[in-house]
């Protein structure tokens, strides 16, 4: 028997969860796939107890799709390592995960439109900052380089810089010298909904001496684009 987790971040308190869980359900009403949602952060909805629950029922083969955009920690080293221990209470079951969701090419298609959105002159001296969690430990460079490549991808005739909220690419180093060269920045945060982090990302910038018109789009927010990604990454470890 084969079943599907969705693995969020989540918060061990406060609200949160539910709200997620309620996003979640809203964009996945009309799917025809049955799945689970776990947190990575939650004391009665965790990944381990999650599969517990499934194993009860009979499921021995799990499929997992991590809500992350990109390979920071959780991804290589916190869900791995639960899968692991898992697989050793539980040796008769086993898990693949799926990539993470912003090295789908529909991401580049949602972050463009984003962009789009900002209605500015063809001539306007502009930039685009997209921002991403990011990774505060040394250790796991691996999201940092994705963002980079995910940057490069995106169809644009205006500059556009990789940063992101924690670690060495931190728009918190260098986002005033960048507002200096133009008269516009696009801010696009690269999270699922705009929520604690967004919030934080915005405060930091209201916190900075910026020189330009700032433009901050919504977060990914649950878009249609994202109930697409993940069908495709539960399609794929389908194969």
């Amino acid at each position: 028997m084969i079943g599907n987790i969705l693995v969020a971040h989540g918060m061990r308190k406060g609200q949160q969860n539910e709200a997620l869980e309620e996003f979640i359900t809203t964009l996945l009403k009309d799917e025809d796939y049955h799945y689970e949602l776990a947190f990575l952060e939650s004391d009665t909805q965790n990944l381990e107890l999650t599969m517990e629950k499934m194993i009860n029922q009979g499921v021995t083969r799990f499929r997992i799709v991590p809500l992350l955009i990109f390979r920071a920690m959780h991804y290589i080293g916190d869900i791995p390592e639960i899968l692991k221990s898992m697989k050793e209470k539980y040796p008769h079951i086993n898990s693949e995960m799926s990539e993470p969701l912003g090295t789908h090419p529909y991401m580049k298609d949602l972050v463009e439109r984003r962009m789009a959105d900002v209605d500015l002159p063809a001539n306007a001296n502009v930039a685009t900052v997209i921002i991403a969690h990011g990774n505060g430990s040394g250790r796991f460079t691996k999201a940092h380089e994705e963002l980079k490549e995910f940057v490069k991808s995106i169809d644009s005739n205006k500059p556009v810089y990789a940063r992101a909220l924690y670690g060495v690419m931190t728009f918190k180093n260098d986002l005033d010298e960048i507002s200096k060269k133009y008269d516009d920045l696009i801010i696009v945060p690269l999270f699922l909904f705009d929520g604690r982090l967004v919030n934080k990302v915005k405060r930091l910038i209201s916190e900075m001496d910026i020189h330009c018109n700032l433009h901050i789009t919504l977060s990914i927010n649950f878009d249609h684009i994202l109930k697409l990604i993940i069908r495709a990454r539960i399609e794929q470890l389908a194969v």
